[in-house]
């Protein structure tokens, strides 16, 4: 076991007190909670440096709200693939940009943009599946609707320009 060193702080009552509400089975006194904070945060700064170990940190801080989503689902007898999307492919490329810092040479940014555009082009390809069936699974009426006129613009726009591109070279 490392050393311990006494550390005498004084701090406000009301980061006192929120100290105290820190959830933690393990840590019960304030002194154990600020090590389990220290730890935490000494985690947090390691998975900065890795884009696994980050993945991992961002699906954690997302953990909450996809059980709260599950926990609702079940008593509605509902499911949105929309969020389900979300929860998926949001926590992969937030850990990229965190933690995927590219070495400074043209290789390592390229490698980097196209790890990016790749997660990206997937979580697009996942929302846009649910366009797909007249009744997308969503907990709203019309979430679809209200976004895919753009959306199929668009597309229709780089289609076109991408027809001429490859006809007239």
């Amino acid at each position: 076991m490392a050393q311990m060193q006494s550390l005498s702080i004084r701090i406000p009552d009301e980061d006192f007190q929120w100290l105290l509400a820190q959830p933690d089975s393990s840590a019960r006194t304030p002194s154990e909670k600020l090590r389990a904070l220290l730890q935490r945060a000494r985690e947090e700064q390691a998975g900065q440096q890795d884009p696994e170990l980050c993945a991992q940190w961002m699906r954690q801080l997302v953990q909450a709200f996809g059980d709260d989503m599950a926990s609702i689902e079940r008593k509605r007898q509902q499911h949105s693939d929309l969020l389900a999307a979300v929860i998926e492919h949001v926590p992969g490329i937030m850990a990229l940009l965190v933690a995927g810092r590219p070495a400074q040479d043209d290789n390592a940014a390229a490698s980097c943009e196209a790890l990016i555009a790749l997660r990206c082009f997937r979580f697009i390809s996942a929302l846009l599946k649910g366009g797909i069936t007249s009744t997308p699974a969503t907990y709203g009426d019309g979430v679809y609707e209200k976004h895919l006129p753009d959306i199929i613009e668009l597309a229709q726009i780089i289609s076109t320009r991408k027809g001429k591109e490859t006809n007239h070279g």
